[in-house]
């Protein structure tokens, strides 16, 4: 949702007034955000009974590829950077997440092609 509306807003500002736009979307950091400043409801909504995000999280404590020192340094050079990029990943973890994403998407667009351009007026 704040990938759509971001790509939006940047469209429909107005160039002089100079406004950059960025979406950065980053990986895990090892930091506590799964650790104790994680909370998780006592109960569990049964449409999530085939999930187990507590333990997920909790597998994934301190063991996250990003260091939070070098991703807050890289936020902080994209920010004032004179022509920053509209979108980037941060981490490794998120760069083959989103690359795989881009093939996934790939494979599907082109396994549907005739009927995606199917729908053109014929004239």
């Amino acid at each position: 949702a704040v990938e759509g509306f971001t790509e939006s807003v940047a469209l429909e500002v107005k160039p002089e007034w100079n406004i950059k736009f960025q979406l950065i979307e980053p990986g895990g950091f090892r930091t506590d955000w799964s650790g104790r400043s994680m909370v998780f409801a006592e109960q569990r909504h049964p449409a999530y009974d085939h999930l187990d995000a507590k333990k997920k999280a909790e597998g994934r404590h301190h063991t996250q590829v990003g260091d939070p020192i070098k991703g807050a340094k890289a936020m902080y050079d994209l920010a004032v950077m004179e022509d920053p990029p509209f979108r980037i990943v941060l981490g490794s973890d998120a760069y083959q997440a989103v690359m795989g994403k881009i093939d996934t998407y790939s494979e599907n667009y082109k396994k549907y092609e005739k009927v995606s351009n199917s729908t053109d007026i014929d004239e």
